[in-house]
């Protein structure tokens, strides 16, 4: 873009009350180490929705562009900017995904070797909109902070299905990173058919596990995955809780599931959850986003011995990891139909975000 045109547009949440609209933003220069990149395909994202709707309050610093998931083509490269992630080569023309920025030196990213807990991490779509710096993924174009790591994607793996990588997957990577491997005899259950749920329960297939059995809703969701080896799909809105954890008994011989990922968020699901994992299992909570108190059974925790472990975002090693799979899995899974739904600009961002709160679809696309 050297030389021609430094504005693009973007889609600003300036105020709670009014919502999102479009603004025309300067483009201020790449820094050293940064790039510029044309936004190709961005996805909405629940976090997105609850950050239009005041969730997250201080979280989210207004003004802010909004959008934290997408794929980009480099326009510009900053100077010192030469290699991806994996020290391939970065060339103008490239298209890429790049991770939130982490410091690298306060003690959770240097001593402790958990970026995820940086104490001074920068997400892209959180704010506040500086001048000249867009950091928003719902936009025509996004500065790449120096401090991101960047990644090349993967010419099998579509830039709608890469941007959904940037989030969704990379989150369920870096669950299964955080807790015993799947082995070929295990049962695993996902609770959850959202994007993250569906994503882990296609990882969760192709990990080799002996049974996994998918449990959500809609209806429509489910039968996305129709072509899947699925064990079984549990419909909530046709079952009691009871009923979902006696049919999972029941396809283990009575003892429960060896895994069970918690996608879904609500406090219930963990209460499920707990419920369905057998004697000495592991409950792998990665929802669990509203912010509400959920009973814990402290008691019946430690006499059945359960390893409850929790996960939050990811790091680089973790995207690498979602687009390994996508480029892997993704066409025989038929990924980008199951995940990838609508199409929309960004004039119709508020249709894209009503899509989303309802759940008529589970990614709606952006592309600028």
């Amino acid at each position: 873009m050297a030389g021609g045109s430094r504005m693009s547009r973007a889609v600003m949440l300036a105020d709670y009350s009014h919502g999102p609209a479009i603004e025309s933003l300067d483009l201020g220069p790449v820094l050293p180490g940064g790039a510029l990149v044309r936004i190709d395909a961005a996805t909405v994202c629940g976090t997105d929705v609850h950050i239009s709707d005041g969730v997250f309050g201080n979280l989210a610093r207004l003004p802010l562009v909004m959008g934290h998931e997408g794929t980009g083509t480099v326009v510009e490269l900053g100077p010192g900017l030469e290699r991806d992630a994996l020290g391939q080569p970065i060339r103008i023309g490239d298209r890429v995904v790049w991770a939130h920025n982490w410091c690298g030196r306060c003690y959770f990213c240097a001593v402790a070797k958990q970026p995820t807990l940086c104490e001074n991490t920068m997400g892209y779509g959180w704010g506040p909109y500086e001048e000249g710096v867009v950091n928003g993924t719902f936009s025509e174009h996004l500065h790449v902070s120096p401090d991101s790591r960047v990644l090349w994607v993967p010419e099998s793996v579509s830039s709608p299905l890469a941007s959904a990588a940037t989030c969704a997957l990379r989150t369920v990577m870096h669950a299964l990173d955080r807790m015993p491997r799947i082995r070929f005899s295990d049962t695993v259950v996902v609770l959850g058919a959202g994007p993250v749920g569906v994503l882990a329960a296609a990882a969760a297939v192709r990990s080799g596990a002996d049974q996994v059995v998918l449990i959500g809703a809609p209806g429509s969701r489910l039968a996305a995955t129709e072509s899947w080896e699925l064990t079984a799909r549990i419909n909530i809105d046709d079952t009691e809780p009871d009923e979902r954890i006696d049919a999972v008994r029941n396809m283990t011989e009575g003892r429960g599931a060896d895994i069970v990922l918690e996608c879904a968020g609500p406090p219930d699901a963990f209460t499920e959850g707990m419920e369905m994992v057998r004697a000495g299992g592991t409950l792998m909570v990665i929802g669990q986003a509203h912010g509400e108190t959920v009973p814990v059974p402290t008691t019946a925790m430690k006499v059945r011995q359960l390893t409850v472990r929790t996960s939050l975002s990811a790091d680089i090693s973790h995207f690498h990891d979602a687009l390994r799979f996508l480029d892997r899995h993704g066409g025989e899974l038929g990924l980008e139909s199951v995940v990838c739904s609508r199409v929309y600009s960004l004039d119709q961002v508020t249709d894209a975000l009503v899509a989303m709160r309802s759940g008529a679809e589970m990614k709606p696309v952006i592309i600028p």
